[in-house]
Parts: structure tokens; sequence; C-alpha cells
């Protein structure tokens, strides 16, 4: 699973001193939260009650809660059969990696 596998290695690369460590665990937390977020969107979706916006979504993944976005699709089975919300989402996913090796490359 290449989300699991994007923590690893922002984890792998805090220790080494690439990037700080505050950058890693603002991966982890925004993951969560958007993990979480997509579960609550498809528990409103069961029930009937008003839905969190897709706008709301893309802006946590883009911020970096893209891997968490990533897992709460698998789990709850939840926006992937909607291609213009999965366009999006892929290219929240190509920004936020971009601006990390950029990031990366800048650091040296």
């Amino acid at each position: 699973m290449i989300s699991m596998f994007t923590l690893l290695m922002l984890f792998a690369i805090s220790v080494a001193g690439w990037i700080p460590i505050v950058v890693t665990q603002a991966y982890y937390c925004l993951s969560a939260v958007t993990f979480i977020l997509y579960g609550l969107d498809k528990l409103f979706a069961l029930k009937g009650w008003r839905r969190i916006s897709e706008k709301t979504l893309h802006l946590y993944g883009l911020a970096g809660g893209w891997p968490g976005a990533h897992i709460g699709q698998e789990i709850f089975r939840h926006k992937i059969s909607k291609p213009r919300f999965q366009r999006l989402y892929y290219l929240t996913i190509a920004i936020n990696v971009a601006v990390l090796i950029g990031c990366l490359k800048l650091r040296g």
C-alpha cells in the first residue's frame, strides 16, 4: 500500500535528518484526521445526514493528509467510484509530492 510506504519513508528521511521531524508529525496527524473525515463522511452518507464537502476532503489531502485519505477510501470504500473526485484526489497527491520533493532538493 503506497500510503503506508510513504508514511514509513517520511519517518525514515526525518530520522536521517533530511526533513524536520515536525514535517513527518504533520503528515501523520493530518493523515489521521483525514482518515476520520472519510469515515465520518461515509457514515453521514449512510445516515442521510449533512455531508463533509469534497473541497474539505481535498484540502486535507493536499495539506499532507493524502495517505490517510487513501487508507480511508480503501477501508470505507468511499469516493472510489467517482471519477471526478478521483482525478482531483490524484492531483492533490501529485502537488503534495512535488512540493515535498522540491523541499528535499532545496535542502541539498
